[in-house]
């Protein structure tokens, strides 16, 4: 059976060099889209600068008490490890996650993922999340919300590949050697904490 580890992470730039992730989000879902699980958190320490709140709609208080990227790195390895990793324009959250892993010490994590918005472009479908997943008739509801996006990427997927009729060959994930251990350890947006 094939899994997909569906993901997204919210920065404080475009830049992966010098922006720094503050949130995340992986949801695994089997070929039929059948959800295996859902993950996400708040990633600290708080930045000096946050970014663009009126796109993300996190708040800097919000990480003060949110796992650092190296206290979080076993759980991401745990979802991935696997499974096929996709993401919606791949190289942006790949790159955040690659340069996040640097600078926590941790070497080289190989984390390459499939990416929808090549296959949704070649079959004439919006670029952009939001309106590539309301052509789709995937619900989209809280848009730059790590596990909003994720949730909404997985119905992507499933969509893509059903009006495609392709079949996604891309590697598997597998885990470094000696890897961190999950910790556990997840900070939710306020209105998470609720539902």
């Amino acid at each position: 059976m094939t899994v997909f580890s569906c993901f997204d992470v919210e920065t404080t730039s475009l830049d992966a060099k010098n922006g720094r992730v503050i949130e995340i989000a992986i949801v695994k879902i089997d070929q039929n889209g059948n959800l295996i699980d859902e993950w996400t958190t708040l990633v600290g320490p708080t930045p000096i600068d946050i970014g663009r709140p009126d796109i993300h709609g996190i708040e800097s208080n919000w990480l003060d008490s949110a796992p650092h990227f190296s206290q979080i790195a076993g759980d991401i390895l745990h979802r991935f490890e696997g499974s096929i990793p996709v993401a919606h324009n791949a190289n942006f959250d790949c790159s955040f996650i690659r340069a996040e892993w640097a600078r926590a010490g941790l070497g080289d994590i190989q984390l390459e993922a499939f990416d929808t918005l090549p296959l949704a472009k070649e079959m004439g479908f919006p670029g952009r999340l939001f309106e590539l997943a309301t052509a789709l008739e995937v619900d989209l509801t809280n848009a730059h919300e790590a596990l909003s996006d994720t949730l909404a990427l997985a119905g992507v997927l499933v969509r893509l590949i059903e009006l495609s009729g392709k079949t996604i060959n891309s590697p598997i994930f597998q885990p470094m050697l000696f890897k961190p251990e999950p910790s556990g350890l997840v900070e939710h947006r306020p209105h998470l904490e609720d539902d």
